[in-house]
């Protein structure tokens, strides 16, 4: 199902989602949220490693977008968690590192802040369609 067959009023059961969004900066998060929202993706939101594990085990998840810098257990802490993840956004504001870069057969995509609502798009997109493929 689309994202705009679901816009258009289909209901899917509420533990099934598009995108789960990790991201501790909330003005970031709601813009996210609005821009995937607004073109029909189903969302989930966590503002840290511990509330985002919590989702990923109660809801069914295509793709998440992770931010690598979060308060606490980081981004990469709870990456290296996830035993079998779904598609993988890595969303930082800083270059690569070699840490990062070490956990990159995890990764199915790096994006770098500040994002651009069309490259977000862009990446949620491959990002979900993998996941509905997994």
């Amino acid at each position: 199902m689309s994202p705009m067959e679901r816009a258009e009023g289909t209901l899917e059961a509420l533990d099934d989602v598009d995108v789960l969004l990790v991201e501790d900066d909330e003005a970031v998060r709601t813009t996210f949220v609005d821009i995937l929202r607004g073109a029909g993706y189903t969302t989930a939101e966590a503002g840290d490693s511990h509330a985002a594990l919590q989702q990923l085990e109660s809801l069914t998840v295509r793709s998440v977008l992770l931010d690598v810098y979060l308060p606490g257990l980081s981004g990469l802490w709870l990456l290296d968690q996830l035993e079998d993840p779904p598609p993988v956004v890595l969303v930082t504001a800083h270059d690569y590192d070699p840490e990062v870069l070490a956990r990159r057969e995890k990764v199915f995509l790096y994006v770098q802040k500040p994002v651009v609502p069309t490259e977000l798009l862009r990446v949620v997109a491959r990002s979900v369609a993998a996941g509905r493929r997994s």
